[in-house]
């Protein structure tokens, strides 16, 4: 007999008593909500794409029509702390007095310590409905005028050159604090560019690089994408505050499940993921690559940005013409000319 997987925490939502069998709100997965019914926020794209093949009611964030209100609310404890708070703010928000909230977690993402700060901002001791295989759902009820609190989240402050300017950011999304290294490396690359008309900023995050682009090179237009329903949702918030959504579109879109983008560009600038959560994935990458292949015009070029060790090298050589313009802080700033 094969050995059985290993439980992980959404498994400890089928144990009995775990669920009501009532309208649920799920945040971050969907097996209770495959379960029982009700609604899911995935704000990956993958995920949420799943979901609608399963049929199950998915959004990608929180929105109007979400509002609820709901009996139960089950939130999935995320790796930072911000973007389970934030999780936990809207979820509580949406529930109805009396009505049940669900935090379910592993022991390596910290749900002791989340459960415990949850009860103090609560002012309510949880019930551990489930607690088996190194993690645990622990169980509230709304009573009272208590809330979990809210994290804030500054905008992060981008300089290139002369300019200077705000982007808004949120929590859970890449980078939400400052520019990452890789890409502030890359924005240096900039300068000596000729203007493009297209620009394509896939994996964009918060849109530092494509929106950054834009204010350097008023007649170009760009397209942003991110897998991350809040990346896309704070680029697009962030494009309106510095007037440049007439010029730019921003989509939620995942490389690894959706075609590549209907446009040509003769610029693309790219800080590829490489991370799956925790584990290192070269997919997301790759599947970016193949895009990148379908819509770079003849005579047009890409800036990648990567950490030095990870190898790129042979999948973009197949795009164009390939060399290294900057190997610095740990980073690789290779150039494709198509």
């Amino acid at each position: 007999m094969a050995p059985r997987p290993p439980s992980s925490p959404t498994d400890l939502l089928g144990d009995p008593g775990v669920l009501e069998s009532t309208s649920t709100l799920e945040v971050f997965g969907h097996q209770a909500v495959a379960a029982v019914g009700g609604v899911t926020i995935l704000p990956n794209r993958g995920a949420y794409l799943i979901a609608r093949e399963s049929k199950l009611a998915a959004h990608g964030w929180f929105d109007d029509s979400t509002q609820g209100p709901y009996q139960q609310v089950v939130v999935h404890l995320q790796k930072g702390r911000a973007a389970t708070e934030e999780c936990l703010f809207e979820a509580w928000s949406r529930l109805s007095p009396g009505g049940r909230l669900l935090l379910a977690g592993g022991n390596e993402l910290g749900v002791k310590s989340a459960v415990k700060r949850l009860a103090g901002e609560l002012d309510q001791p949880a019930e551990i409905v489930a607690n088996r295989a190194r993690a645990r759902v622990a169980c509230w009820r709304r009573e009272g005028a208590t809330a979990p609190g809210r994290p804030v989240v500054a905008p992060i402050q981008v300089i290139t050159g002369s300019d200077h300017f705000e982007l808004r950011s949120g929590p859970g999304v890449f980078s939400a604090d400052a520019v990452d290294p890789g890409t502030a490396l890359l924005l240096e690359h900039l300068e000596d560019l000729d203007p493009p008309r297209t620009i394509f900023d896939p994996g964009c995050g918060l849109g530092v690089l494509g929106l950054s682009a834009l204010r350097r090179w008023p007649d170009s237009r760009a397209l942003l994408a991110d897998v991350d329903h809040r990346a896309v949702k704070c680029a697009k918030e962030s494009a309106t505050d510095l007037g440049l959504e007439n010029r730019t579109e921003i989509s939620w879109w995942d490389a690894t499940r959706d075609p590549a983008p209907s446009l040509t560009c003769d610029l693309a600038l790219i800080n590829p993921p490489f991370h799956s959560g925790v584990p290192v994935d070269l997919q997301p990458a790759r599947a970016i690559f193949g895009a990148l292949d379908a819509v770079l015009v003849r005579g047009g070029r890409a800036l990648i940005v990567a950490n030095r060790t990870l190898p790129w090298e042979r999948d973009l050589g197949e795009i164009g013409a390939l060399r290294q313009l900057a190997d610095a802080r740990g980073y690789k700033i290779l150039e494709v000319r198509r």
